[in-house]
C-alpha cells in the first residue's frame, strides 16, 4: 500500500541540507534586526505528505506578557489522495493551545494540548517542553508529548488501518542569525519506550520583510517496522505576522519557536482475517444454557429468559453480536445484554415474534452471519 524509499530519502536530504546550513557563521551584533512576531500570524504551505500533495493553512495567536504567554493555533489541510494519508477524505483539521513563560534572554518553558481530525477520527495529546539560550545565536530545545486514547480501527477501501496518537520525543537546536536566518534541527523518537521509531525534522526560514517570512520544513521517520506507515513531509511555507510585537530573531525564536505541536499519529495496516463462513446456534439459558435450538422455534417459560449465541465458528475468532426482536409486542428486551447473551421478558401468550442475532467478525466487519428463531409459549 505504501512505498517509502523516495519519500523518506527526499525528506532526509532536506534535513541534511538544513544541517549543512547550520555550519554557516551565525553571529549576533548590537544591531540585531527587529522583526514582527505577532500577536497574529497567517501561514500558507504547500508540498507533499505521505505520498499526498498537500495545501495547508494555519492561523495562530501568540499573546505575550511578562508572566505567561498564550499560544493558539488552528490548522486545515487539503490533500490530493494517492496513497497513505491521502486517504483521509481529502481534508484534515486541528487546533492547539499552549501556555509558556519566558525568562528574558535565558529560557522558555511551555505546556500544551492539541487535537487533529484525520480519517474521520479525532486524535489528541498533551506535551511539555522548554528552550535554553546557550549563545547569542543558539537555543537548545526539547519536548515530550503524551498521546490520548487507544488504537482506532478504520476501514479504508480494501484495507483496515489501526491509527493511534502515540507518545513522542523531540530534541535539537535552534540557530538564528542577527538578520533573521533561522534553522531548526531535531532528532525525534516516536512511541519512546516501546517502538522507538527514530526520525529527523528540520526547518529553515528567512524574513524577506520584517513581517513576511519564507521557509521550508520537512521530517521523516527512519526505521518503522514492517506494516507501519513511515510518516514524512516536505513543505514550503509563507507566514505573514501582524501586530506591534517585535523582537530580535533569537528572542522571537525563544518566545515562540514550537510551543504549538499537533499530535503524532502512528498508522499500521492490519492484516484482515480471511472471510471464512461464520456459523452459530441460538439457545435458551433457563435450563442452564444447554440444548442448542433444533429447527426454528424456541419455547419460552415464565419471565426473564436469557438467550445466547453459542457454538460460534469461522472468521477470526473475535466477534461482535447484534440482537433484534420483531414484529409485535408479546416480548421485549430486558435491561441486561452481554454481547453473546440477551435477556427477554415474556408478555401475553401464544406465538411470539422472531428473535434475530447477527454475529460479525470484529477484524473483518463485512464477514457476518445471521440466524433467526421464533419464540413460542405453546407446543
Amino acid at each position: 500500500m505504501f512505498r517509502i524509499s523516495r519519500s523518506a530519502t527526499s525528506a532526509l536530504c532536506v534535513f541534511l541540507i538544513l544541517a549543512c546550513l547550520a555550519l554557516l557563521p551565525l553571529t549576533a551584533s548590537a544591531a540585531d534586526r527587529q522583526i514582527v512576531s505577532g500577536p497574529y500570524s497567517l501561514s500558507v504551505r504547500g508540498g507533499s505528505e505521505n505520498n499526498s500533495a498537500a495545501l495547508g493553512f494555519d492561523g495562530r495567536v501568540d499573546y505575550l506578557t511578562r508572566l505567561v504567554n498564550l499560544h493558539l493555533l488552528g490548522t486545515f489541510d487539503l490533500l490530493e489522495p494517492t496513497r497513505g494519508l491521502g486517504e483521509i477524505d481529502q481534508q484534515r483539521y486541528g487546533a492547539a493551545l499552549a501556555l509558556s513563560h519566558t525568562f528574558p534572554a535565558k529560557a522558555n518553558i511551555y505546556a500544551g494540548t492539541a487535537f487533529v481530525n484525520q480519517m474521520g477520527e479525532n486524535f489528541g495529546h498533551a506535551y511539555l517542553g522548554g528552550k535554553l539560550k546557550v549563545a547569542d545565536f543558539a537555543l537548545l530545545s526539547a519536548a515530550y508529548g503524551f498521546g490520548f486514547g487507544n488504537v482506532k480501527q478504520i476501514s479504508k477501501a480494501s484495507s483496515l488501518v489501526g491509527a493511534e496518537a502515540v507518545d513522542w520525543l523531540e530534541a535539537g537546536v535552534v540557530l538564528a542569525s542577527s538578520q533573521g536566518l533561522k534553522l531548526n534541527a531535531y532528532y525525534t523518537l516516536t512511541d519512546p519506550g516501546d517502538l522507538n521509531f527514530s526520525g529527523v525534522a528540520g526547518e529553515i526560514s528567512y524574513p524577506i520583510y520584517d513581517d513576511l517570512t519564507l521557509g521550508v520544513r520537512g521530517n521523516a521517520d527512519l526505521n518503522p517496522d514492517t506494516g507501519y506507515w513511515r510518516n514524512w513531509s516536505l513543505f514550503g511555507f509563507l507566514t505573514l505576522a501582524m501586530g506591534n510585537q517585535k523582537g530580535s530573531p533569537i528572542d522571537v525564536a525563544l518566545e515562540k519557536n514550537n510551543p504549538l505541536k499537533l499530535p503524532v499519529v502512528l498508522n499500521k495496516n492490519i492484516q484482515q482475517a480471511s472471510a471464512s463462513t461464520i456459523t452459530f446456534n441460538i439457545r435458551r439459558c433457563g435450563d442452564g444454557c444447554s440444548n442448542p435450538v433444533q429447527g426454528t422455534t424456541i419455547f419460552v417459560f415464565g419471565v426473564g429468559n436469557i438467550f445466547e449465541a453459542t457454538d460460534v465458528t469461522g472468521g477470526s475468532g473475535s466477534y461482535t453480536y447484534a440482537w433484534s426482536l420483531a414484529p409485535g409486542s408479546i416480548y421485549k428486551f430486558g435491561s441486561a445484554t452481554d454481547g453473546a447473551q440477551v435477556l427477554i421478558d415474556q408478555f401475553g401468550s401464544g406465538l411470539g415474534q422472531t428473535l434475530t442475532c447477527t454475529v460479525r467478525d470484529a477484524s473483518n466487519p463485512s464477514n457476518a452471519a445471521t440466524l433467526s428463531v421464533v419464540l413460542s409459549t405453546a407446543d
